[in-house]
């Protein structure tokens, strides 16, 4: 197994004055682990560890509540000017229903985003295993500043290795063993 890890840092904000560190980390099994975890179907097999992402900011609830109000406010307007304005005056003009259209891209867009955010808070945690690294061989793990990601590090060592000898363990079922206690 080779492990490559790598710490970034990426500017973010309005602004961009506000920086989150990363912990960027490549497995890439060798042909003989990848044949045990085939014939021992340990797939499924992992570890849990800090999410991907950071905590959405206040800047982004509002960005989002503003764009879902944006939204709803177009859909009604688009909807009562085509209705009275198109409808009943025959107007020969169509804004009416673009306003609409886009306004339902924007609820739905703020809607999605809403959710995104919800299920940040509810989930924590990533889960890795051995099957999305044999896909995928890199994951990312957010980190709140230079110290914690060392110690996310730290914790990434820790399992890889607990996967290894997992790996390492499942190669041979062990023969028959007589002792007296």
């Amino acid at each position: 197994m080779r492990v490559t890890i790598e710490h970034r840092e990426a500017t973010t904000g309005v602004l961009n004055s506000h920086r989150d560190c990363y912990v960027d980390c490549t497995v890439n099994f060798s042909e003989e682990e990848r044949a045990i975890v085939k014939e021992r179907d340990l797939y499924g097999d992992g570890f849990d560890i800090r999410t991907s992402t950071p905590l959405p900011t206040k800047t982004t609830f509002w960005g989002t509540n503003i764009l879902r109000l944006v939204g709803r406010f177009m859909i009604i307007g688009g909807f009562l000017y085509g209705m009275i304005i198109e409808g009943l005056a025959h107007a020969p003009t169509n804004f009416g229903a673009p306003i609409l259209f886009i306004g339902i891209g924007l609820e739905i867009w703020g809607w999605m985003r809403t959710r995104k955010e919800d299920k940040r808070f509810e989930q924590d945690e990533q889960r890795i295993t051995v099957k999305q690294l044999l896909n995928s061989p890199k994951f990312t793990v957010h980190a709140w500043n230079p110290a914690a990601a060392k110690g996310i590090e730290n914790d990434i060592r820790e399992h890889l290795v607990s996967l290894k000898n997992l790996i390492k363990d499942s190669a041979e079922i062990q023969a028959k063993q007589t002792f007296e206690l």
